[in-house]
């Protein structure tokens, strides 16, 4: 059984103020499972995009406004965002403080689409 170290994972700016590192995923050993944490910081965004999976963002730390779909709803600490596959979303921090998020996908290889 491997033990994955998030320290030893990169971690990858997405866009301006939204950084995000694997914990687990295909290139890390992973058959079918992503795992991330992402960090978003104060007037940064998750630009809005599409996969061909389900994604299950669970909110670690701090409050945003996500994107799903149409709606616009704040999410804060404790909730999950459950975007289903081909369903648009995103995240935009207005709060003034990071937000973690930890990114769930069914799959060892993300394949994001942004939507314009």
């Amino acid at each position: 059984m491997p033990i994955l170290n998030e320290r030893e994972s990169p971690q990858v700016e997405i866009s301006p103020g939204f950084e995000r590192r694997e914990l687990v995923s295909g290139e890390l050993g992973a058959e079918s499972l992503t795992v991330a944490h992402a960090t978003l910081a104060p007037d940064g965004e998750a630009p809005l995009h599409t996969h061909p999976t389900e994604e299950a963002m669970v909110i670690l730390e701090g409050e945003a406004v996500a994107w799903l779909g149409d709606d616009e709803i704040v999410v804060s600490r404790g909730q999950t965002v459950l975007a289903p596959a081909g369903v648009k979303h995103g995240f935009v921090n207005r709060s003034g403080k990071p937000v973690r998020v930890m990114a769930i996908f069914p799959t060892a290889k993300v394949e994001r689409v942004l939507v314009e």
